[in-house]
């Protein structure tokens, strides 16, 4: 009896942490990317967080270049159902944070799920969207 209740708890254990409610989350980012540059890519899940802490960071290196109007695909796996913002840079010189020149301008490409704000990065709420169970795919043009 104490055997099957311990197989049980472990096999209910190991359900839950396998990523049973994940909703893939698919990203698809414009064609401004050469070989060897990362790609700098961060999930937010709330508004007090946007654009200071991500939920989930990822960088990637892109091996090939891209032909003009080709995208880049990222994956997020592990995310639950909800409301999410996403924010991307390419990394071009790879110091791990995006450049900027002259009064704070990006002066490397950059883009955020929701489009772009008027005058700089748009709020949380423009840049958010909904994951639904079933997954979803986002396309984001850099700038």
């Amino acid at each position: 009896m104490k055997t099957t209740m311990v197989s049980w708890l472990s096999a209910l254990c190991l359900s839950l942490s396998c990523g049973v409610n994940a909703a893939p989350l698919m990203l698809e980012v414009g064609d401004d990317i050469k070989a060897g540059e990362a790609l700098m890519v961060a999930v937010y899940a709330d508004e007090a967080q946007w654009l200071k802490k991500g939920l989930v960071v990822k960088r990637e290196v892109v091996k090939t270049a891209l032909a003009k109007g080709a995208l880049h695909s990222l994956s997020f796996d592990d995310l639950s159902p909800g409301r999410y913002a996403v924010a991307v840079y390419v990394d071009r010189n790879g110091d791990g944070k995006l450049g900027t020149g002259m009064f704070g301008i990006p002066n490397e490409p950059y883009g955020f799920s929701g489009g772009r704000g008027s005058f700089g990065p748009p709020d949380f709420a423009d840049a958010a969207f909904e994951l639904p169970a079933d997954g979803t795919n986002i396309r984001i043009e850099l700038n």
